[in-house]
């Protein structure tokens, strides 16, 4: 991972904020969301490096991947959730975080149902013997 990019990119990303923050204050929280876009355009192609790397080592071991795809994609949804929680703050806007976050959690529950449904199933089963 090109990490002295990625650090680089997010200077550069807060010293625009600042600069801009000074001058034009309306606009600065669209440096910010165009800073971090491009950071998350950087590194999407190392996300797609760790899937396949997950999926390679869950296949090695035999485990399910329909449960690892879905404890990928509750992954990826706190990060997007948190990403854009962080940004929802950093602009005073807590009200509007608390609600991303609340969904984040309610998607990745909604997500996880499945899962649910197979241990309570796997529970009855054991306890009705």
């Amino acid at each position: 991972m090109d990490i002295v990019k990625i650090a680089f990119l997010g200077i550069i990303t807060a010293l625009l904020y600042a600069l801009v923050r000074n001058i034009k204050p309306e606009m600065a929280p669209l440096v910010i969301l165009g800073g971090c876009g491009v950071l998350l355009v950087t590194l999407s192609g190392k996300l797609t490096e760790i899937t396949e790397s997950v999926g390679n080592m869950t296949e090695l071991a035999g485990l399910d991947n329909e449960n690892i795809k879905i404890l990928l994609k509750a992954l990826g949804i706190c990060i997007v959730t948190q990403f854009a929680a962080d940004i929802c703050y950093d602009n005073s806007c807590s009200s509007v975080a608390a609600a991303v976050e609340l969904s984040g959690r309610v998607g990745a529950l909604i997500l996880a149902l499945p899962m649910l449904e197979t241990v309570a199933s796997l529970g009855i089963g054991l306890i009705n013997g």
